[in-house]
């Protein structure tokens, strides 16, 4: 069975689709034997039976989202992503692996080899949310973050860093090296669907707390990353004044937008 995180299968028609469905794991944090040792491995070198035990964690929801999948009599399962969350109390900690997907049946216009689920490109995006896990716990600031770590958060695209990125555009610093690490921070929204991007940062744009400072990081990056959407400056004129001068500001960037203020 055909299991993809993308929305479409190329050469196959989608005849139906099913509800969602989604399938879970759990494992006690001291099943990870050496996820209390130390983290400098993970972000350092590489563990080997650290990864071995994500694998089969990875596999095993996998699997049981396909055998959901069949009940439905469905050729694929397309939308796939993995949720990763930490449950702890009375003493215990626990890590909680979510697979969701929606289940459809497929037309036979030209049959498509799939590639094999659990491999290791696929087994990395387990990792990649565990890693993004750590960086949002252990985030204080852009000083306290490596180069590495700048360039996985802006080309990692996941949403989960959308609010570390809007708190680190509060942070200020002149030196070089925090206008570099910045400048491959915001790189985050380059590498997003365009619709995403735009609704993340519009979005922001639409609040009521909006920073000044954040005010001029977004609008950069709607410039930068021609990111201009006129149907989002229409409900940004209609909303508060911040919102008003906002949409101001984007049209401002652009020689069309010059000429409807004109």
């Amino acid at each position: 069975m055909i299991v993809t995180s993308t929305n479409t299968i190329e050469g196959r028609e989608v005849l139906r689709y099913f509800d969602p469905i989604s399938a879970t794991a759990v494992i006690g944090a001291n099943a990870l034997s050496e996820i209390g040792a130390s983290f400098v491995d993970f972000f350092g070198g590489r563990s080997r039976n650290y990864e071995n035990k994500l694998q089969e964690l990875y596999k095993s929801v996998v699997e049981s989202l396909k055998q959901n999948a069949c009940s439905y009599r469905a050729d694929a399962v397309i939308g796939f992503s993995v949720n990763i969350d930490e449950l702890s109390g009375k003493g215990t900690q626990m890590f909680m692996i979510t697979a969701i997907g929606t289940p459809v049946l497929l037309n036979e216009i030209k049959h498509i080899q799939a590639e094999a689920v659990g491999g290791d490109i696929d087994g990395s995006v387990i990792k990649n949310k565990v890693k993004a896990s750590l960086i949002i716990e252990r985030y204080t600031g852009i000083y306290t973050m490596d180069n590495a770590t700048a360039e996985f958060i802006a080309t990692s695209r996941l949403t989960e860093f959308v609010p570390l990125l809007f708190k680190a555009m509060n942070e200020t610093g002149e030196d070089q090296v925090f206008i570099d690490r910045q400048a491959t921070l915001f790189r985050y929204f380059d590498f997003l669907d365009k619709d995403q991007a735009i609704a993340i940062l519009y979005g922001q744009l639409l609040s009521d707390d909006l920073t000044g400072a954040q005010f001029k990081i977004i609008s950069k990056a709607i410039s930068s990353s021609n990111l201009i959407d006129y149907d989002q400056v229409a409900k940004l004129l209609a909303g508060s004044l911040l919102a008003k001068k906002a949409a101001l500001k984007v049209l401002s960037l652009t020689k069309t937008g010059m000429g409807l203020l004109m």
